[in-house]
């Protein structure tokens, strides 16, 4: 399945600004998936053309994405920012404001207590919408993103929704993944190295270690198909934790070169 298909799937019948953005992009749009993304829309500051001008990459970055997705299974309404206000984020450097937003048909995946810490989900689980996202930000100006969010658990979405329709994702991100921003859950994220080949991907951005955690092995054992390897990869640009996540430098990694060489991390300037 090409991915304008999958996303013209998850668009269904609607007639909004989803299938406004799939029926006039020519060709496939690159996605960045942010699995475990809470209300945190760094991703799209990050992966930013004027941002890799700021701080540019040992080698040159792949093509940036042309569309985000989040998904997080979990938001509890006292905590939530962006479902009942259309601003996301102001800090007097940089506004997330929301211009659009549009509900989906819904995705409903199963929610296992061996891997998230709320089996009973939220009034938001399974819910589906889209975004488009307005950046005002003194470094980087300003500029529009669309943006799917799925309100459904990232390892069922992946193993039964992403994988059996080989959809490609340009740029993964795992930043504080279960736990860091929103629902929380025992799964770490270590089980992404085993799909980033199959799904594509050109861009790891990743803040920490990638060992299995408990959560991780019981997601690969209720799901057999996120099983597998990846590509060695080598880290490109480097961007220090409390710029993002405060919980381990962020780094970009992209597949290593045929030669093996690795060179060393740029650090990013000091910006906002």
């Amino acid at each position: 399945m090409l991915t304008k298909d999958f996303l013209y799937e998850i668009n269904g019948e609607k007639n909004g600004g989803l299938k406004y953005f799939l029926d006039t992009f020519k060709g496939d749009p690159r996605i960045a998936w942010y699995p475990s993304a809470g209300d945190d829309f760094r991703d799209l500051l990050y992966l930013h053309p004027k941002f890799a001008e700021i701080a540019p990459a040992t080698k040159p970055d792949p093509p940036l994405p042309d569309i985000f997705l989040h998904t997080d299974y979990y938001f509890p309404g006292s905590e939530s920012t962006f479902r009942d206000n259309q601003i996301i984020h102001d800090d007097g450097s940089t506004r997330i404001s929301i211009e659009i937003i549009e509900e989906l048909s819904r995705l409903d995946f199963r929610l296992d207590s061996q891997i998230v810490d709320f089996p009973q989900g939220s009034s938001t689980t399974g819910r589906v919408i889209f975004l488009q996202i307005k950046v005002c930000s003194n470094r980087l100006g300003e500029f529009s993103r669309p943006l799917i969010y799925a309100f459904v658990e990232n390892e069922a979405f992946c193993a039964s929704k992403v994988l059996p329709a080989h959809c490609q994702f340009s740029h993964v991100i795992h930043v504080r993944y279960g736990g860091g921003h929103g629902g929380g859950g025992k799964a770490r994220g270590g089980w992404l190295l085993n799909v980033l080949d199959r799904l594509g991907c050109e861009v790891f951005v990743t803040d920490g270690s990638h060992e299995l955690s408990l959560g991780d092995r019981d997601a690969l054992r209720l799901y057999p198909i996120l099983e597998g390897s990846n590509t060695d990869r080598e880290v490109i640009r480097t961007l220090e934790s409390e710029k993002w996540s405060d919980y381990g430098d962020v780094t970009w990694n992209i597949p290593r070169d045929r030669s093996g060489n690795n060179m060393a991390p740029a650090r990013e300037e000091e910006w906002r």
